[in-house]
């Protein structure tokens, strides 16, 4: 998020005021602007580096899961039980949220609730899975364990969440925005915030606005406007292929294999979805480069012969890459920006932005607007430098 000199348009620049601005129109910002249009009298923008939902929020694989990157009985271990229920229950509310969306805007984005498995690939991740189920049925979650293999394909056993969903990720973003009745400047990049004045003022090629208020959503691209963010947030580079239709349907379940590292679906058109395979990678894949790498896409190609073997000669019409955004503590970061008031940002939601989107917009703009408190998603449990 820089400019030159020469590219910058100093002379001709338009001013603009609103009441708040949103930096970012991937998931989470598509879905903050949702809730700012339920506020009355609130001049609000959107603005894009790029095209709206092109970023990671439209190169994921659609997956509306309830929980995070961990299983259960790893998050009660890592943040306590009371923590650990209340994560999974405002997971729970994105997927609330969207069928209320649904009842009255219409299914624009190819929502489909057709549940999901949890699938393990040892007896390692089976009992993490059993321990997560009893867990979880103690806390009043809806799942059912499964002992064996949903799925005949070599899988020891499963979770089955009924009320898991799969959607096209970028129709929702356009949806979002469109429900927002919003102003939206797409290829439009800020490459710097002033607060040295009474209000932030942010700096595009074509544009100063200013504003009381910038919600930063840029996940995984915060540390190209803050470069203090690069040591708390980690990059991660997620692979995916896509064969040309089916004549058959062979899955109607999403997938979640290996804690999260592989995940598949079958699309409403037919297509066959799979994605992951960087884990034996490790740092390999720790970049914002869209890149294609032969490893990774290797491992998915094996993978998908040695899962799907009648796949094996399918064709691949799509393959692609996004960036992802990693916190430490597995857990997203919320604050305003240090020495910059009236800036906020929201950040790291670790591979899980889709299954976040509503339930932790809505608390961003309840936390910047109003001053709610972000409970354990404060990004002071990390750090006073941000």
């Amino acid at each position: 998020m820089t400019i030159s000199l020469w590219l910058d348009k100093q002379e001709s620049k338009a001013s603009e005021h609103y009441d708040v601005v949103i930096v970012g129109a991937g998931v989470t910002g598509a879905s903050a602007a949702y809730w700012l249009n339920k506020r009355k009298n609130l001049k609000a923008l959107v603005l894009d580096s790029a095209q709206c939902g092109a970023g990671a929020s439209g190169r994921n694989g659609g997956f509306l899961l309830r929980g995070i990157f961990a299983y259960y009985k790893k998050l009660v271990q890592a943040y306590g039980r009371e923590v650990a229920q209340w994560i999974f229950q405002f997971n729970e509310e994105t997927q609330a949220h969207l069928r209320e969306f649904i009842t009255k805007s219409g299914n624009t984005f190819q929502f489909h609730q057709s549940g999901s498995y949890l699938l393990a690939c040892s007896l390692e991740e089976l009992q993490d899975l059993e321990e997560s189920a009893e867990l979880m049925l103690e806390d009043g979650f809806e799942l059912e364990y499964m002992r064996e293999d949903p799925l005949d394909r070599g899988f020891y056993g499963a979770i089955h969440n009924k009320q898991d969903a799969g959607v096209n990720p970028y129709l929702m973003v356009r949806s979002l925005l469109d429900a927002s009745e919003m102003s939206v400047h797409e290829n439009e990049q800020v490459f710097k915030i002033d607060c040295s004045g009474e209000n932030p003022v942010l700096h595009t090629q074509n544009r100063l606005i200013s504003t009381s208020r910038v919600l930063l959503c840029t996940n995984a691209y915060l540390p190209m406007l803050f470069p203090e963010f690069r040591s708390l947030l980690q990059p991660v580079r997620g692979q995916i292929i896509v064969t040309r239709p089916l004549k058959e349907n062979i899955l109607d379940k999403l997938c979640y294999a290996n804690y999260g590292y592989e995940y598949f679906r079958q699309l409403p058109d037919g297509r066959f979805l799979l994605g992951g395979c960087r884990e034996p990678f490790g740092s390999d894949e720790q970049d914002y480069a869209d890149l294609l790498t032969p490893n990774v896409q290797n491992a998915l190609h094996h993978y998908l012969r040695n899962r799907f073997p009648e796949l094996a000669g399918a064709s691949i019409d799509y393959r692609w890459s996004g960036t992802m955004c990693f916190t430490a503590d597995g857990l997203p970061l919320m604050g305003q920006i240090k020495d910059k008031p009236g800036v906020f940002y929201v950040t790291g939601c670790n591979g899980h932005g889709m299954g976040y989107s509503l339930a932790l917009s809505r608390l961003f703009v309840q936390y910047a607007l109003d001053g709610a408190s972000p409970g354990v998603f404060d990004a002071m449990r990390v750090s006073e430098k941000v």
